[in-house]
């Protein structure tokens, strides 16, 4: 994999389009375009139809991939769509990530990764664009040899004539090619003449990180860059009052000591050089945003709330079903905060000149890093280049660049590159959490076992309230004090339920259950910790409270948790096909070993379907994950390593989220600071994962998020299968460990 050098055109060279920028900027000949792509072409000898992709002179491929690459594989996933339609080897594709240009911002008219969209996104747009560039070099061949186009073959890079035994490389054909016309609607294969597509294959970037070269966010060095380590409070939004840094500014290496309104800057030439004088400085703290705020305090009013909440689907009457049901079950199911805990703290590096700044950032959104930083220092977002480096995990965290501004203030004072590195303890309690949440739930059986009434009320805060700042900081063309009306509107509409929340009730609003009543609502919890997307959102929470619920359901009417989702689904749906290939994988309703339980649970999310099967059993009162089973759709496969492997890393992290992780804050502090108190599960620990990937002919979906959200569930169906201990709250190993003293 090759990345552009971070000072490959200077400070702020990326600002104007320059000449070193066309093969970014060309786009499909619009306008001016075809005549810059010319005069590149015969200056370089590179081939630039669009801003994806370069043919250079020695036939290798440059494929800018606008999305950020945090070990989901979107860099080979792209090039893999480029090798496809191109016609050239993989191997021959050289991947850099995009600066923050206007002409990449594709999602929501920002330059951004998340939701699962990568591929989705690019399926059409990215093979379009390589096929473009191949017309135009079979163009160029067909052109040079003076035979029809469409007797010329392409094959590993080479356009050949068979008629006349000639052909040329790709890079033999570029200054030829750029005066071809670039094909507005070029042709696509069909998927029954991919070679490359579905096939498994290595990744891109798999040799830059076996050997150490791949650059991660902590890894970028610029010239005359400095270091700064940054002393949080106790509290999150805790401003130092007073601080005594004499001892430590007479540290080895120490340039200043600042305060600002996030905490105590210790800036020195080399990171342990801040690090070791910060613990020389003495803070005193004002109060924090959240002081008062007991988690334990916020569940228990969220346990006890009884109004039914603003609907966000229905139909039917949810009322009158349950009034008139023959047996009719009701349960809250809880999760708590959840901090993102990427294994690359948060982390920037941003030189300042005057009202312009270039950013190092290992993040998921551009486009808001460039509107924070570019408030920070007092500029205009277009004159602040973001340079995308490789991220050490996302999940959502690295969605909101409050490490970017904190940077930025500090490079505006010490008028220095700064690079900035969260400590372990800052980045799990300064952080942007999942919300705690509650969600009461209720259903109605028929005599005969039928479902013909459900409900789901959630009650927790609003992702979609946490992120008016940073819809307010990438409204174009818009005053600052007018930003500042529209998002105090948007913050009353979402803290009332006027507006509702799109992230709350998703997977529950748009279950594939036929529920002949059901109602989904939403309550709003409003307080100043911030929430952000962790990885599924909403899903995360609300699969474990329905596919547990639905155990619950299905036990009481005496059915096979399978055959009992089955009956509420079309016969031959997608989600049908999904649950029989995973009852096929694990061999559903035959005897397991004994000791062991045995769990179920599918969801949609993402536009994918996943359904698990998760073997359990307890080994000294531990929940012991053995095997977990996984079926997937999620449409057509661009690599099937890379949907493997995120399956199984869905499942990993969503497993050690259910069984041991949560945020507890007692008086608006964090009481988990490091990896200690919260866990990831170990290698040791890890199951063994069986996935099986469904054949579909539908456009790729979503396939980074969707394997979590069945794990939990299907763990807390298969303990309550081996124990009759049925959990209803995570994390779950604390949950049973209290319920067995309370059996006691």
């Amino acid at each position: 994999m090759v990345e552009p050098h971070p000072s490959r055109r200077g400070f702020l060279g990326g600002v104007a389009a320059g000449g070193a920028l066309l093969s970014l900027a060309v786009t499909f000949g619009c306008g001016g375009a075809r005549e810059r792509m010319v005069k590149h072409a015969e200056s370089t000898g590179e081939l630039a139809p669009n801003m994806y992709i370069t043919v250079l002179p020695d036939g290798r491929v440059r494929l800018t991939v606008n999305k950020a690459e945090m070990g989901q594989g979107v860099g080979t996933g792209y090039a893999t769509l480029v090798a496809e339609e191109l016609g050239v080897p993989l191997e021959r594709i050289d991947v850099a990530w995009a600066d923050s240009r206007p002409e990449y911002r594709t999602s929501f008219f920002m330059h951004q990764t998340g939701g699962s969209t990568s591929t989705k996104e690019a399926y059409v747009p990215l093979r379009r664009a390589a096929a473009a560039a191949r017309e135009m070099l079979v163009g160029a061949a067909a052109a040079t040899w003076k035979v029809p186009a469409a007797e010329c073959t392409v094959k590993d890079g080479v356009v050949a004539h068979a008629a006349s035994a000639r052909s040329l490389g790709f890079g033999a054909l570029t200054k030829q090619a750029a005066h071809q016309p670039v094909p507005a609607r070029p042709r696509l294969k069909k998927r029954a003449e991919y070679t490359v597509i579905g096939k498994a294959g290595r990744r891109v970037d798999a040799r830059a990180k076996v050997d150490g070269s791949a650059r991660y966010g902590i890894d970028v060095v610029v010239p005359d860059m400095v270091h700064a380590y940054v002393i949080h409070g106790p509290q999150y939004g805790a401003a130092p009052k007073t601080f005594d840094a004499e001892a430590a500014r007479k540290r080895p290496g120490v340039i200043d000591v600042l305060a600002f309104d996030f905490g105590v800057a210790v800036v020195a030439h080399r990171y342990w050089q801040a690090l070791a004088a910060a613990r020389d400085v003495t803070v005193t703290w004002k109060k924090g945003t959240v002081a008062g705020l007991d988690t334990e305090a916020m569940r228990r009013a969220m346990r006890d709330y009884k109004k039914a909440g603003e609907g966000a689907g229905e139909h039917g009457d949810v009322d009158r079903a349950m009034s008139r049901a023959h047996r009719k079950i009701e349960a809250v199911y809880e999760a708590p905060y959840l901090a993102h805990a990427t294994m690359e703290p948060q982390n920037c590096t941003v030189a300042v000149r005057g009202k312009r700044a270039e950013v190092w950032a290992p993040c998921q959104s551009p486009t808001l890093v460039q509107a924070f930083v570019a408030d920070a220092i007092g500029g205009s977002r277009d004159d602040v280049l973001v340079h995308t480096t490789l991220l050490g995990g996302g999940f959502g965290r690295r969605f909101f660049p409050d490490f970017a501004t904190q940077c930025a203030r500090i490079a505006k004072r010490v008028k220095k590159p700064v690079k900035m590195i969260w400590s372990r303890e800052s980045d799990m309690t300064q952080a942007f959490y999942r919300p705690q949440l509650a969600v009461m739930m209720r259903g109605a059986l028929s005599p005969a076992g039928a479902l013909t009434g459900f409900g789901a009320h959630v009650i927790g805060q609003s992702i979609s309230f946490a992120s008016r700042d940073a819809i307010g900081a990438v409204m174009p063309g818009i005053p600052n004090a007018m930003k500042h009306v529209i998002t105090e509107s948007i913050a009353a509409m979402l803290s009332t339920n006027t507006v509702p929340d799109m992230f709350a009730t998703e997977g529950l609003k748009n279950t594939p259950y036929k529920v002949p009543n059901l109602r989904i609502a939403f309550t709003p919890v409003n307080t100043e910790l911030p929430v952000a997307s962790w990885r599924s959102v909403g899903n995360s929470v609300n699969a474990f409270a329905a596919e547990g619920f639905l155990d619950e359901l299905a036990h009481a009417a005496g059915a096979d948790p399978i055959a009992f989702r089955r009956a509420l689904l079309p016969a031959r749906s997608r989600e049908v096909r999904v649950m029989d290939a995973v009852a096929d994988l694990a061999k559903w309703g035959r005897p397991v070993a004994p000791g062991i339980g045995r769990g179920f649970a599918r969801h949609t999310a993402f536009e994918s379907e996943v359904a698990e099967i998760a073997d359990v059993e307890l080994v000294d009162g531990r929940i012991v994950v053995r095997r977990v089973y996984c079926a997937v759709d999620c449409g057509v496969v661009i690599n099937p390593d890379i949907v493997r492997a995120q399956i199984e890393s869905a499942v990993i992290f969503g497993l050690s989220a259910a069984l041991d992780q949560q945020i507890t804050l007692v008086d608006g502090v964090v009481q988990q600071s490091n990896y200690d108190t919260f866990p990831l599960l170990r290698m040791f620990e890890a199951p063994e994962i069986h996935v099986t990937i469904l054949d579909s002919d539908a456009d790729p979906t979503g396939v980074g998020e969707p394997g979590l959200p069945p794990i939990a569930p299907a763990v807390a169906n298969a303990v309550f299968a081996l124990t009759k201990v049925r959990l209803r709250r995570m994390p779950l190993q604390p949950a049973f460990d209290e319920a067995k003293r309370g059996a006691s």
